[in-house]
């Protein structure tokens, strides 16, 4: 059980504390609900940038990194389509420089000609290496574009295209700054060796006159339909031509994404699981096939692939993959073993999980995120109360050939 506690500063910042006496660090965990969901369509990879400049420096402080390794910390920062983090760690006798750090860039980030350069100059190199020089380096664009068509889930959070940083002016980038690096759209999480009252005074000092420079992110996005069957082909580099079968499946405020998760590793969690062992080992028509579901706050994604064996049509492997998950399901009581196996790993995965300080802040940011703090302790249980006919029957309901989309991944001819 993970104690804690929460409070409000006036300016609207959530803060949730944790106390652990039992390590000599503490970390710093800052939340921003802002992701590449909110960016323009015609100005995407914001979001990504900003994971950037936010090291680029601030009014007080020219360089970010050096003050922490000055004060023995660490730092670093992720980003997805729904929010962005930044996490600091320090020694609990140094917290203050964290406190100071991520508050003056909250106050003030320097964004200037050219840090912007530099930094727009990073991402597109790094958009260029993902997308353009590695092996399925377009599959999300590809996916996400047959997945959704208003939505703005219908891009990575790489971003569409690179010149839409490479176009962004001085103004754009302030622009998105002021409307989402605000105080009012922040949860700050602080785990370790530091007292709710020092936690508290340390919040007020640096955080506590900090204004909001806008409204807070609603939040509220254009929900599309579920897309009806559909086959795309693309080329790209692969070592081998791929089949990737694709739906959009519950979000992790759902309670029918433990189940589902569950289903997932049973049916493609491991080289004994039916997806390797049937179309890998048994019937030889791939050298890979697995399964992963990406729950995320609003979106959940469910991928079954496999890469093709030499002289094996993509249209076979599409129809296998659909029909050993399908049998999956049928199988019903055979499965016992395994969903006991997959339920014990996703059980003890969530007790441990914790023990991490980084990840325990990150936990609770998240759960304040989607209002549910509670969910911290909860989750585990959540996996433990699992049946195996509910998760079958589940699978059955979300699996379904109706709303699939199957994209046809061919190695690039040139």
């Amino acid at each position: 059980m993970i104690e804690f506690n929460r409070f409000t500063l006036n300016n609207g910042i959530r803060v949730i504390h944790q106390e652990d006496n039992s390590i000599s660090t503490v970390v710093l965990n800052t939340l921003y609900k802002v992701g590449a969901r909110d960016e323009n369509p015609k100005q995407t990879g914001f979001a990504h940038l900003f994971e950037h400049l936010m090291f680029a420096g601030s009014k007080n402080v020219p360089s970010f990194d050096e003050e922490i390794e000055k004060a023995g910390g660490s730092n670093n920062a992720f980003t997805n389509n729904e929010y962005t983090n930044y996490y600091i760690s320090v020694p609990a006798e140094n917290v203050e420089t964290a406190f100071w750090l991520e508050s003056d860039r909250m106050l003030a980030l320097n964004i200037n000609e050219t840090s912007l350069s530099v930094q727009k100059g990073v991402v597109i190199e790094e958009f260029k290496q993902r997308c353009y020089s590695a092996p399925f380096g377009l599959l999300w664009h590809h996916l996400r574009e047959m997945l959704y068509t208003n939505s703005p889930y219908r891009w990575p959070t790489i971003g569409l295209d690179f010149n839409h940083i490479s176009d962004a002016t001085l103004g754009d980038v302030k622009s998105f700054y002021e409307q989402y690096y605000s105080p009012n759209n922040a949860i700050i999480s602080v785990v370790g060796n530091i007292s709710l009252d020092s936690c508290k005074s340390l919040c007020e000092k640096w955080f506590g006159d900090l204004s909001s420079k806008s409204q807070p992110n609603p939040n509220k996005y254009t929900i599309d339909e579920k897309p009806n069957y559909q086959v795309k082909v693309e080329e790209d580099l692969s070592p081998n031509p791929v089949v990737f079968l694709t739906w959009r499946w519950p979000n992790s405020k759902e309670e029918e994404s433990y189940p589902l998760e569950l289903f997932t590793d049973l049916l493609g969690g491991s080289e004994v699981a039916d997806l390797y062992d049937i179309l890998v080992k048994k019937e030889n028509l791939c050298n890979v096939a697995e399964c992963f579901y990406m729950k995320g706050v609003d979106e959940g994604l469910f991928v079954v692939y496999g890469i093709l064996n030499p002289g094996v049509e993509q249209k076979t492997v599409e129809n296998r993959l659909l029909e050993v998950a399908l049998a999956c399901i049928n199988k019903g009581e055979e499965n016992c073993f395994a969903f006991e196996s997959a339920q014990n790993k996703a059980y003890t995965q969530q007790l441990f999980e914790p023990i991490n300080p980084t990840q325990r802040a990150h936990k609770l940011a998240f759960y304040e995120l989607i209002n549910n703090p509670d969910g911290v302790n909860e989750e585990a249980n959540k996996f433990k109360k699992c049946t195996l006919e509910k998760t079958l029957t589940l699978a059955q309901k979300h699996l379904n050939k109706e709303n699939m989309s199957v994209l046809y991944y061919n190695p690039k001819s040139n």
